[in-house]
């Protein structure tokens, strides 16, 4: 049966109160962007549901607030609905607002989504105070619940990626909303983020040429079928239409003076004629005015050169690369199948034209061998590439890496799980590698970073790219963070707690006036 995603809700007699949380949690390299998932989740509610919702939204990782903080505003103000978006490395301290939430009030629900509860639903629902879980795309799978909850009715069993806790146990989804025009979705509420304090924190490239910037999705979904992948929005690719997304970075630009893009899709150069009709447009409307990067979203060997002069004359200049590793071997076991050879070759190419490059790469595979962990390092240190990131494998359930993992030391698989679970960060505590083949895989990547850094060339380039010393700072806070293993105290600034929260953030903001 289709789930009727447009039914109108009842007039409560006072608004039904929803926040919308992303919480805080140290790790080494910590970054803050404008949390995009939970914007898009505040459009899609107040296209639903008018002023019969107040939605409040609170980015506690970019104001560094522990979970401990929420207890007052909570008990004040008692929301019906407390959500939380929350990646893996966030885990804890999400657990915790949960738990927290219910002990205020026990008929608060409790929800959570993003990467974390994906393929998790009856693990989460067992072990956590979660009471709903939403696996996949929400936007229309939220608001439809919170329709049927507010409304007294069923919550039922057909809306797609939603798994809750019900009378007798966990409720438990089928499959994920399919959502294949993503032009009917509404922009992200872009109202409620103040650009000015993300502008001045770590971002996802450590870079920031321009005055303020936003995250954007312009496509959702990959088909290439790496075997360690989240998937969290499938493998069917669905995109923005190119009219669309212009109207997005016109928005940003003309109101709220974002005069840099940072394109977060999962693989934005996959539907070639799409990518250059949309650079070209802002070449012809906004020449030299807008700056472009990829913190994750391009893949190397399907890039060309007409791709790159495009890129580059809209105004890109910086992306990141997958290479995770140069082996044959092992491109085959993680099904990436990357012509690296290519690769290396685009990465020079855009070096060519002026765009930092930063290379992705994993190391502590199921099975991958000293000797086979060195070539990678050495490719990176011999490449083109300005910066580098040395990832250590942490297999996630329900992937097939993990299956292989699990052959090759279950017990590893178990201590990260406690890892975890206690709030410990992948990049400071044993990694699966270590703990499977008693290889001392940290040390060595830590080696790295230095090899790859202290190299007087290199050290030239980055000095001719980075386009601020803002960027640098950042970016060599992030790179000690990574060296030691360690996190750095108060990455993101010290505690910084809104005031008067929960309140309408759009009615703080100044507007912005753009001088002529």
């Amino acid at each position: 049966m289709l789930v009727d995603f447009t039914a109108v809700p009842r007039k409560p007699d006072r608004p039904w109160r929803v926040v919308l949380l992303k919480p805080y949690q140290e790790v080494p390299g910590l970054v803050a962007s404008p949390p995009l998932g939970l914007l898009y989740l505040v459009s899609a509610i107040r296209e639903r549901f008018g002023d019969t919702v107040d939605v409040q939204v609170l980015d506690m990782k970019s104001r560094v607030l522990d979970p401990e903080w929420l207890d007052e505003p909570l008990r004040r103000w008692r929301p019906d609905v407390v959500g939380v978006s929350a990646l893996n490395c966030e885990a804890a301290s999400a657990e915790h607002i949960a738990k927290l939430a219910k002990g205020i009030d026990p008929k608060t629900v409790t929800v959570i989504g993003g990467p974390y509860p994906h393929r998790r639903a009856v693990e989460l629902l067992e072990s956590t105070h979660f009471d709903w879980i939403f696996d996949g795309m929400a936007e229309r799978t939220f608001p439809e619940a919170l329709r049927r909850h507010f409304d007294g009715e069923p919550l039922g069993t057909d809306i797609p990626g939603f798994s809750y806790r019900g009378e007798s146990g966990p409720v438990l989804a089928s499959g994920t909303d399919a959502v294949r025009d993503l032009d009917e979705l509404p922009l992200p509420a872009w109202d409620l983020v103040d650009f000015d304090r993300y502008a001045h924190q770590p971002t996802m490239m450590m870079a920031i040429k321009g005055r303020r910037y936003a995250t954007i999705f312009t496509s959702r979904g990959c088909p290439y079928k790496c075997n360690y992948c989240h998937d969290l929005f499938g493998k069917r690719f669905i995109y923005r239409s190119a009219d669309r997304v212009l109207a997005e970075i016109e928005l940003l630009y003309e109101k709220y003076g974002v005069d840099e893009f940072e394109i977060v899709d999962d693989i934005f150069n996959l539907h070639k004629p799409r990518l250059k009709k949309i650079m070209e447009e802002v070449t012809r409307r906004w020449p030299g005015k807008l700056h472009f990067c990829f913190p994750n979203g391009v893949r190397a060997d399907i890039m060309d050169e007409s791709v790159l002069d495009a890129l580059a004359a809209a105004g890109t200049y910086a992306m990141a690369v997958a290479i995770e590793t140069v082996t044959p071997r092992l491109q085959t076991l993680i099904q990436k199948n990357l012509d690296v050879e290519r690769a290396r070759k685009v990465i020079e190419w855009a070096d060519q034209r002026g765009i930092m490059v930063s290379g992705f790469f994993m190391i502590g595979f199921p099975t991958e061998t000293p000797e086979e962990i060195r070539a990678t390092i050495d490719f990176a240190r011999e490449s083109r590439l300005s910066t580098a990131q040395f990832f250590t494998v942490t297999p996630q359930p329900e992937t097939p890496l993990y299956e292989l993992a699990r052959a090759e030391g279950v017990e590893a698989l178990a201590a990260i799980a406690r890892d975890e679970k206690e709030g410990a960060s992948y990049r400071n505590t044993f990694t699966w590698y270590e703990r499977a083949y008693d290889f001392p895989l940290g040390k060595l990547r830590r080696r790295a970073y230095r090899q790859f850094y202290f190299s007087p060339s290199r050290l030239w380039r980055l000095w001719n790219r980075v386009p601020t010393w803002r960027s640098l700072g950042f970016g060599f806070g992030a790179l000690l963070g990574n060296m030691l293993g360690r996190t750095q105290p108060h990455a993101l600034g010290r505690p910084r707690p809104p005031e008067n929260w929960p309140y309408v953030e759009a009615e703080s903001r100044a507007p912005f006036h753009r001088s002529m």
